[in-house]
């Protein structure tokens, strides 16, 4: 089975266009250290192009996060990083005490603050969090739209990364946003050449604002674990995190205070998983950790693949809170080596499977790899046997599709409908049909072909847990 891709639409604020042209509470400096914040979440994510980001973040807020940054908008939910003040909420959708409207910087809207946190995770209450989501719902917009011919995250990324303001690709990087992010389509929305022109401009004028050296970075690459070993969070360039991008949401709480998660299934093999690659300057043995951050599944499988073994560990992160020992394995100088965590946990009710950081630490030589509190030990695995898994299933799991509009706010909330709909293996309710389609959706499965030793592990891993079809993943 395979779903095409759906893209939600999302609408901008509705006074952006004359108001907010007007004001800029953050100043100089203020403003470039935002747009390093959007800069450097774009490059741990395999994006040079972060000032396509950024060029949203100024169409929609003039960069704002906070309620007190534009304070003619209305008042979302409190936020640390507000200093436990509002976030900023869309002005476009009716009277701030609806409690409608974009949240944050990127302006999510699913609906009521509580339906976009619900879709979304309460992690876009947080800068980071803002933005990390946004990457992946413009990394996912992108691949769903008629401008661009990629089919797949690392060839929207790729492509992203060739485009240049007013030049190559730049046209049909307006033309997607236009579209697919503010839901004003060219036969659709009769003022479909004022927004064209409002995002370009915007786009253009925060590159230039800050200038092409700054927006110039080199591409982190996967760094080696040095001898005493190290921490890689879910923002290293040594994590992927895999599978259907609408399916990941943002979390409080863990290391740097964000986390990861998706819903949980009972399907025989992974849609959604999380994969840390790792290659050690020395071999030897090293405590293996993850930082778990509100997940509730009781059956978490690792798959911690080392010196040409393969050994599976199932945790309850329900249980948890901080680190938790995965066990001390011995692992080799040099690559090919890894952990895995997939999505398909067995659960029988709907669960999330959280992901956050990865601690090494070396045994017998070197020090601790990274700061964090001390875990609950995990439940011991054993060494995987059986047969290698196929790996990558289509369908499966995810959030509900029933999430109105994608992220923006304000007037235009109309874009695509959403056509979501249940389906064997998962993918949540139907979508509204209302005026934006935030149908989140789309499922696209991820290349299993490098990943079917950790399948066959998992399998193997939760071969007594009784399976049977969950009717949608955990909201």
């Amino acid at each position: 089975m395979r779903r095409r891709v759906v893209v939600p639409a999302l609408v901008l604020l509705g006074s952006s266009f004359s108001t907010a042209a007007l004001a800029e509470p953050l100043n100089d400096a203020e403003r470039t250290a935002r747009c390093a914040d959007i800069r450097d979440v774009a490059a741990d994510n395999g994006i040079s192009a972060g000032y396509l980001f950024a060029g949203i973040a100024q169409a929609e807020t003039n960069l704002s996060h906070c309620w007190e940054e534009l304070d003619w908008a209305c008042q979302g939910p409190p936020s640390v990083d507000c200093g436990g003040g509002p976030v900023v909420a869309g002005a476009g959708d009716g009277p701030c005490a609806l409690m409608e409207g974009g949240l944050g910087m990127f302006q999510f809207d699913g609906g009521t603050f509580d339906e976009t946190i619900a879709r979304d995770g309460d992690g876009v209450l947080l800068l980071s969090g803002n933005v990390t989501r946004a990457v992946d719902f413009v990394v996912n917009m992108v691949m769903g739209s008629v401008y661009v011919d990629v089919s797949t995250a690392e060839e929207a990324k790729a492509w992203m990364n060739t485009v240049t303001v007013d030049g190559a690709g730049w046209d049909a990087w307006i033309q997607t946003v236009t579209h697919y992010y503010n839901g004003c389509t060219p036969s659709g929305c009769g003022v479909y050449e004022q927004r064209y022109q409002h995002y370009s401009d915007n786009g253009a004028d925060v590159f230039f604002e800050q200038g092409e050296d700054f927006w110039n970075v080199d591409l982190p690459p996967c760094a080696p674990i040095s001898p005493e070993g190290r921490m890689l969070e879910e923002t290293d360039t040594c994590f992927t995190k895999g599978g259907p991008l609408p399916y990941w949401r943002v979390g409080i709480g863990g290391e740097s205070n964000l986390h990861v998660w998706t819903g949980t299934t009972d399907l025989e093999e992974a849609v959604n998983f999380a994969e840390w690659e790792l290659s050690f300057d020395e071999a030897g043995d090293y405590l293996v950790e993850v930082s778990v951050a509100a997940g509730t599944t009781p059956q978490a499988a690792y798959a911690v693949d080392h010196a040409g073994t393969t050994t599976a560990v199932v945790i309850d992160q329900g249980a948890a809170d901080g680190f938790v020992e995965l066990g001390v394995f011995p692992f080799a100088a040099g690559g090919a080596q890894r952990v895995f965590v997939g999505d398909n946990t067995g659960d029988l009710d709907d669960r999330r499977i959280a992901v956050d950081a990865l601690r090494l630490t070396r045994i017998g030589g070197g020090g601790a790899g990274g700061s964090g509190e001390g875990g609950m030990p995990g439940s011991g695995g054993e060494d995987a046997s059986g047969p290698i898994g196929a790996g990558g299933a289509p369908g499966g799991g995810g959030s509900d599709a029933s999430g109105r509009g994608g992220a923006g706010s304000g007037n235009g909330r109309g874009g695509s409908s959403g056509d979501g709909g249940s389906e064997e293996g998962g993918g949540g309710e139907a979508a509204d049909g209302g005026s934006a389609s935030g149908c989140d959706c789309a499922a696209r499965p991820g290349d299993s072909s490098g990943r079917a030793w950790a399948l066959g592990v998992l399998g193997a891993a939760l071969a007594l847990v009784r399976r049977r079809r969950v009717e949608s993943r955990s909201n």
